[in-house]
């Protein structure tokens, strides 16, 4: 066996076994709320944020109550929704969102990556629905990390309970809807938002 198959086969044990103790190791309920993602700022330069109401069952499926969804305006009238879910210690939280799109009746027609700052890659997403096309990026956080890889991201969580650290995990999903079909202009859109957003993100979404 050669150097470059070696690694390989070793990177796909480390994979399997990542698996396995995922498998094996329960996602607990979020008991602890120490950080509450709620307190994230509704002022946010020129943008203002409300909140939008929250289902029940939403809180059940996710297991906690640790998130918001908020409708975001700057002074032009422009309209970002975040969404921001966490928990200290329940990885059930984060999970890719186009299976609930797909569940409100939405279509996912396209998905890629997108860039939104230089230390942010999203997966992007364009939605339809009966009434409108939007463009959504989200990404994953597990303490310092921010990815677009789900399985990254819940691979570390797993690592870093066994080693004692902080397991902390987040959804973070931003999204507009797209005007007079300016595609680019909406994803200008969720870039400058981002970079408002960004340095609050280490703060409020540890």
């Amino acid at each position: 066996m050669n150097n470059k198959t070696f690694f390989v086969v070793l990177g796909v044990l480390i994979v399997v076994a990542g698996l396995a103790l995922m498998a094996y190791l329960p996602a607990r309920t979020d008991i602890a709320l120490s950080t509450k993602v709620s307190d994230f700022p509704k002022e946010i330069g020129e943008w203002k944020g409300t909140d939008l109401p929250i289902e029940e069952n939403v809180y059940e499926i996710l297991e906690t109550r640790n998130l918001f969804i908020r409708d975001y305006k700057n002074a032009k009238g422009e309209s970002v929704y975040l969404y921001i879910v966490y928990s200290e210690d329940n990885r059930k939280v984060s999970h890719p969102p186009e299976v609930c799109f797909l569940g409100s009746g939405a279509t996912v027609v396209d998905k890629s990556s997108l860039e939104l700052t230089p230390t942010i890659t999203a997966s992007k997403l364009l939605i339809e629905d009966a009434k409108t096309r939007s463009i959504v990026a989200y990404w994953f956080k597990a303490g310092n990390l921010n990815t677009n890889q789900y399985i990254k991201q819940q691979l570390k969580t797993v690592f870093d309970r066994i080693a004692g650290k902080r397991t902390s995990s987040a959804l973070i999903r931003l999204s507009t809807d797209i005007k007079n079909d300016l595609h680019n202009d909406a994803i200008s859109l969720l870039k400058s938002f981002a970079s408002q957003i960004e340095p609050l993100i280490t703060n409020y979404v540890p």
